[in-house]
């Protein structure tokens, strides 16, 4: 007969292995939950704006009212500080870097915005019942995918989505998601710049234009202009000789073949520097850098564009950085859409002409033009006269406003990465660790419209968009617009 346990030996037995046995199940739950919070740790370091939005609402990350110049984004891996402009951030208004973001998760009163109405509980599913709504948004944001026939909000713009192998010329605001929705609803409803068009809600649409006809209305009705010392208000001044002589198209080119560079974030790993350097003149914009990615974009700088933003904020050293300080500059600051230049030297987004000055005293040999606001509104009426919907009553990107001007420069423009190829990603800059779907779709900036107005004129191939991110723009001076009907 084999040895029998007592009874106390054996309860001490049973207790020591019940035990053992919580301490393996409290351990493998710590690690589970470990591995939760790593996963999300991650997913919100890389995409913060997104990530906090879909769990706490938009509301809840700009109640805080947050300083313009603390926008800040924390690179992953370290505890380093990279500047993040502002302006690039959905529901972000450029203005005066003292003053607070302005909440627009704020309701939007317009007749164009009708407020979704809320799902009924037997709608939502048993676990949007039973979890708290936080975590259901955080779920829903990891693992859900987009509502069909939107553009995700979470980055997902592949090649073989919604935007097809290239870019949809038709693309429109019903086609964004939900968030990118409610920021380009609210930025119709602030119409910062006071934008008026005489045409009347009922008018009658206008016929949708070739690319040809579309290159002939814009050569006919956009011209390139930049302020010279001779221009009043500004020949009244003390500063005005330090503006330069003559307009930028009379001082600058022309040149045969040019190269704009956009700064997104699919020009990582393209392998475009040569191709890029073997254009004649190349136009970057802000501070946009090439040490370091010269495989990728090239090199040369003939013109860099900047906007008052980059100017005036200390985080890009303007007056400092070796950056600016080659080539041409070229500046420019949103202007109220019908003000005359007496009344926007009182009244710009950001401290353009002190800070212009400034940089003329330590640079005085190097050309720096700064756009007349007549320009890029006369960009942004073409725009808006050949979409069948309000676009943003803001000014374009810097990256159609480069393309514009360029066009005025060059027989032949060549832009990269302005329509997405293949490389297509939510990143917005090839020099910075920042994701969001706004970069591409645009949130302040018309840049959707834009794309479309591109993608029509494009008379390069579908193939060189896709594989080379590349669009091709004839010159203004290679047009032949006399047989041409510009509409």
């Amino acid at each position: 007969m084999g040895y029998k346990i007592p009874g106390a030996a054996m309860d001490r037995v049973s207790l020591l292995w019940r035990l053992r046995r919580r301490a393996r199940r409290g351990a493998l739950c710590m690690a589970f939950f470990g591995i939760a919070m790593t996963l999300l740790y991650a997913l919100c370091a890389e995409n913060s704006v997104t990530v906090t939005d879909a769990i706490f609402g938009v509301r809840a990350r700009t109640r805080a009212q947050p300083r313009t110049r603390a926008v800040v984004k924390v690179l992953r891996g370290g505890s380093k500080l990279a500047y993040m402009d502002p302006q690039k951030l959905p529901g972000v208004v450029p203005g005066d870097p003292r003053l607070p973001i302005p909440v627009l998760s704020s309701p939007n009163h317009t007749r164009e915005h009708q407020p979704a109405k809320p799902k009924s509980k037997e709608d939502r599913g048993f676990f949007a019942r039973v979890l708290p709504r936080p975590l259901v948004r955080a779920l829903d944001t990891v693992f859900g995918g987009r509502r069909r026939g939107q553009l995700s909000d979470k980055g997902g713009l592949a090649s073989n989505g919604l935007l097809g192998k290239v870019w949809n010329e038709h693309m429109s605001s019903s086609m964004l998601g939900r968030r990118l929705k409610k920021v380009f609803n609210n930025y119709q409803a602030m119409n910062k710049y006071e934008v008026k068009l005489p045409d009347a809600p009922g008018s009658p649409r206008r016929r949708v234009l070739s690319g040809p006809e579309l290159l002939c209305q814009l050569y006919q009705k956009v011209a390139l202009s930049t302020l010279t010392a001779d221009l009043p208000p500004f020949s009244s001044l003390p500063w005005a000789s330090q503006l330069p002589p003559k307009p930028l198209a009379s001082d600058v080119g022309p040149f045969k073949s040019c190269a704009v560079v956009s700064s997104a974030g699919s020009l990582r790993d393209a392998g475009l520097g040569k191709e890029i350097d073997s254009h004649d003149a190349v136009l970057r914009f802000n501070s946009a850098p090439t040490d370091g990615y010269e495989k990728d974009v090239g090199s040369k700088t003939t013109i860099r564009l900047i906007n008052s933003q980059v100017m005036a904020s200390d985080d890009h050293h303007f007056l400092s950085s070796s950056l600016y300080s080659s080539g041409v500059l070229v500046a420019w600051d949103p202007a109220p859409y019908s003000a005359n230049l007496t009344q926007w030297l009182n009244r710009t987004d950001y401290p353009i002409f002190s800070q212009y000055q400034r940089y003329r005293r330590l640079h005085p040999q190097q050309p720096f033009f700064i756009l007349h606001p007549r320009f890029f509104w006369q960009v942004w009426r073409q725009i808006q006269d050949n979409m069948p919907e309000p676009i943003q009553k803001n000014p374009p990107s810097s990256g159609m406003l480069g393309t514009v001007l360029m066009m005025s420069l060059c027989d032949v423009v060549h832009v990269y990465e302005f329509l997405p190829s293949r490389r297509n990603t939510a990143l917005c800059h090839y020099y910075q660790q920042f994701h969001d779907d706004a970069c591409t779709l645009g949130a302040y900036h018309p840049l959707l419209y834009e794309k479309n107005l591109v993608k029509r004129m494009n008379q390069g191939s579908d193939d060189d968009i896709f594989n080379r991110g590349r669009v091709t723009l004839p010159g203004y001076s290679s047009l032949n617009c006399n047989t041409t009907h510009a509409g």
